[in-house]
C-alpha cells in the first residue's frame, strides 16, 4: 500500500483515521500544527488506542504504528508527500479549512507536475458544506489549468463519522499524552459521486449514492440524540452522557424526539430504508449508554450556538419536522434544554446567556435560530424553555 497522508492528528485524525488505514496496511502520515505532538509522534513513531466496546463492555488496546508527522507549518515537506500520497484525509475542524486551503493547492501544482494519478480528499468535518467549501478555497489558489487538472484529478469527498472520541480528561489514569480513547463503532460512510480515485479496499467504507440523505440522517439522528442527552442531562445535574437513560424524563425526551425525526427523514427520502433506521436507533442507544466512555454532557454540548443555526442538529431538525407535515414537539424540547445550556467553561454558552441576558429570548431566536417568536415553533420553544427554567430551579 501506499501513503495515506492525514491533515490533523486529533482526536478522529488519530482515534479513527489512523487506525482504518494503519490496519489496510498504508503507511500512515500526519500532518498537524502542533509542533510538539507531531515532535513525539516521529520519536515514538507508535501510539496507544484504547476501544471501549459498547457491547461487550470490554477495552482493548491496539498500538497504531509505525507512523510519522510532518509540521504544518513545513509548506514543502508536506506538498512534496502530498504530490505522491495515494489518498488524504482531513479532520482539522470546519474553522481550519481555509488555513488549509493554501497548502492543498500547492500539493496539487507538484502533483500535476509529476502528473500523478487521481488523489481522494475524505473530509471528517462533521458540516453539510465542508467539501465544497475546501474544494472553492482551494481552488482559489490555482491557476486555470491547475483548476481543470484538478476537477478531473482530485475528489474533495464527504464522509460522515459517527466514531465517538471522548475528552482525555475523562481519563486521568492514563499518562500517555499520544493515547486515544474511542468506542468501536467503524461505519465509514462517504459521498461515492465525489470520488476520482478508485476507493480504499477498507470494509467499513461505504460508497453513498445519496449522500444528503445519508448526512441528513446523521445530523438528526445521531446528532439530535447527542445533544437531548447532553443538554438535558446538563440541566439535571449529571456529568456524563450515558447518565441521562436512568432519567425517565430525558430518556422519553430522547425517544420521542427521534421519533419525530425518524418520521421526518422517512418522508424526505425513499432511499432510506425503514428498518436499517430501526437498527441505527438500537445501536446508538447502545452506544450513547456506554458508561466506559465517561463521555461527558460538556464535550457534546459545545458551541450551543453553533448547533441552534437552521442549518444545524437542533433548529434545523425542527425545520425539518415542519417541512415534512410532523410536528416538532419534543425536538422544540431539546432546543430549549440548549437555551438553557450556561455552563462558565463553553464561550458559547458565556455569549448564549449574555444575549438570552441583555437581548432576551425572542431576540435570540430571530438572529441566531432564525425562527419568529410568534410563529408555532417559536411558541412551543419559549414554552419549552420556561418549563425547563422551573424544571432546573426544582
Amino acid at each position: 500500500m501506499g501513503i495515506f497522508l492525514q491533515f490533523g492528528a486529533g482526536n478522529i485524525g488519530r482515534g479513527f483515521m489512523g487506525q482504518l488505514f494503519f490496519e489496510a496496511g498504508y503507511e500512515v502520515v500526519f500532518v498537524d500544527a502542533k509542533e510538539d505532538l507531531v515532535n513525539l509522534l516521529n520519536a515514538r513513531r507508535f501510539y496507544p488506542l484504547y476501544i471501549l466496546d459498547a457491547y461487550t463492555r470490554k477495552t482493548l488496546e491496539y498500538s497504531i504504528g509505525p507512523v510519522r508527522a510532518i509540521p504544518f507549518g513545513d509548506r514543502e515537506a508536506v506538498a512534496e508527500i502530498f504530490s505522491y500520497a495515494e489518498v488524504c484525509g482531513t479532520a482539522v475542524g470546519v474553522k481550519n479549512l481555509e488555513t488549509l486551503a493554501p497548502l492543498i493547492a500547492l500539493g496539487i501544482a507538484r502533483r500535476k507536475e509529476k502528473n500523478a494519478p487521481p488523489l481522494d480528499i475524505y473530509l471528517c468535518e462533521n458540516a453539510k458544506d465542508a467539501s465544497s467549501f475546501l474544494k472553492k478555497e482551494v481552488f482559489r489558489y490555482l491557476s486555470e489549468s491547475e483548476r481543470e487538472w484538478a476537477e478531473r484529478n482530485i475528489g474533495f469527498v464527504a464522509t460522515s463519522v459517527a466514531r465517538m472520541v471522548p475528552p482525555r480528561e475523562s481519563f486521568p489514569e492514563l499518562e500517555d499524552p499520544l493515547c486515544v480513547v474511542a468506542d468501536a463503532y467503524r461505519e465509514f460512510p462517504y459521498d461515492a459521486g465525489a470520488v476520482r480515485a478508485i476507493p480504499p479496499r477498507i470494509l467499513s467504507m461505504k460508497p453513498v449514492v445519496n449522500f444528503q440523505a445519508e448526512f441528513f440522517r446523521k445530523l438528526h439522528t445521531h446528532n439530535l440524540g447527542h445533544s437531548a442527552l447532553a443538554y438535558l442531562g446538563y440541566l439535571k445535574g449529571y456529568t456524563y452522557v450515558h447518565e441521562g437513560f436512568l432519567d425517565p424524563f430525558i430518556s422519553e425526551v430522547f425517544e420521542r424526539a427521534l421519533d419525530e425525526t425518524t418520521e421526518a427523514l422517512l418522508r424526505r427520502f425513499s432511499s432510506l430504508n425503514p428498518e436499517e433506521q430501526r437498527e441505527i436507533r438500537k445501536d446508538i442507544r447502545v452506544r450513547f449508554g456506554n458508561p466506559l466512555l465517561r463521555d461527558t454532557v460538556y464535550r457534546v454540548a459545545r458551541d450551543p450556538l453553533r448547533k441552534l443555526t437552521p442549518s444545524d442538529r437542533l433548529i434545523g431538525s425542527a425545520l425539518l419536522c415542519l417541512e415534512e407535515g410532523v410536528s416538532p414537539r419534543y425536538v422544540s424540547c431539546v432546543c430549549a434544554a440548549a437555551l438553557c445550556y450556561d455552563w462558565n467553561g463553553d464561550p458559547e454558552a458565556i455569549e448564549l446567556q449574555r444575549m438570552l441576558r441583555e437581548e432576551g429570548i425572542s431576540f435570540l431566536l430571530e438572529k441566531v435560530c432564525s425562527v419568529s417568536p410568534q410563529s408555532p415553533l417559536g411558541e412551543q420553544i419559549i414554552s419549552w424553555y420556561e418549563l425547563l427554567q422551573c424544571l432546573r430551579k426544582g
